[in-house]
């Protein structure tokens, strides 16, 4: 019987046909909560792995209606996109405290996980993508796919409140984001951020899912953080491309020019205009 142990969560608002090729796979080897308005209810029907959590339930709560307060948008993306990636963190912290998980790996609606995430072998309490490369204010580390604990999410509140509300450590953002506004330079500051001061002031220490790691039976996998580009741990050119697309050869595996070898991925994250990569056959062309 498969262990579900630590689920998978995904928060999305608004129907995309993407989503829900996404769930009919992921589904298949996980527990999915996915958390939502009454646009993707339906979408827990797909499976008796998927439970849909309505997430009006939290946008509503005087906690998370203060934070929002407060918050100022320091990025060239739409304030309300920026806001929905901080929301959804401290929605998921209610939602993990409710369920009483332990942890819960967050994933991307449009990242999809071909193996069960209770298959792997962790490290560490928590795990994300850490670019290796951090040049010129890029500061950023992601959670499209993250192995999250309670410890992240009360460190990353404390942090918000640190930069938006009290502004006690403005400074640790105020050079990024003077960076880009006499650069004129797209980005700013979003919620990877944040992830990426966290593991860099030592309030948490992340696995790095960028970094090939192992199953519990042995088999070696790679998470891909952008299936546009080969940036990998140790390259920015460490995965062969086809087409501006990460190369996949049997659905299942990709080539690592690094270390010249084929690696299993664990999931595809498809990021962007690969969004339309995500339908109807990928069910058939992936191996999961």
């Amino acid at each position: 019987m498969a262990n579900y142990d630590t689920p998978c969560v995904i928060v999305h608002r608004g129907f995309k046909p993407y989503l829900k090729f996404n769930l009919e796979i992921t589904s298949k080897n996980n527990k999915v909560f996915l958390i939502g308005d009454e646009s993707v209810s339906n979408l827990a029907s797909i499976s008796d792995n998927i439970e849909f959590v309505n997430i009006d339930q939290y946008e509503t709560r005087n906690r998370i209606i203060n934070l929002k307060k407060y918050f100022v948008n320091y990025s060239t993306q739409p304030q309300a996109t920026e806001w929905m990636n901080f929301e959804r963190v401290f929605i998921i912290h209610d939602f993990l405290l409710e369920r009483n998980y332990k942890q819960i790996f967050h994933l991307d609606s449009d990242n999809v996980l071909l193996k069960n995430i209770n298959d792997f072998k962790f490290d560490y309490s928590n795990a994300y993508c850490i670019p290796s490369f951090q040049h010129n204010y890029r500061m950023d580390s992601s959670i499209h796919c993250g192995l999250l604990d309670k410890n992240f999410f009360i460190e990353f509140e404390k942090l918000y409140s640190d930069l938006y509300i009290t502004k006690n450590k403005f400074h640790l953002i105020e050079k990024k984001i003077n960076y880009h506004k006499s650069n004129n330079i797209r980005g700013g500051i979003c919620d990877m951020t944040l992830y990426f001061l966290l593991q860099n002031l030592k309030k948490i220490n992340p696995q790095n899912l960028m970094q090939p790691l192992k199953s519990k039976d042995g088999e070696e996998f790679v998470f891909i953080n952008n299936f546009n580009m080969a940036e990998g741990f140790y390259d920015f050119n460490n995965f062969e491309m086809r087409r501006k697309k990460i190369k996949l050869y049997n659905g299942s595996s990709v080539n690592d020019l690094i270390n010249m070898k084929k690696i299993k991925i664990a999931n595809i994250h498809f990021q962007g205009g690969s969004k339309k990569y995500l339908n109807r056959f990928s069910k058939y062309r992936l191996k999961y």
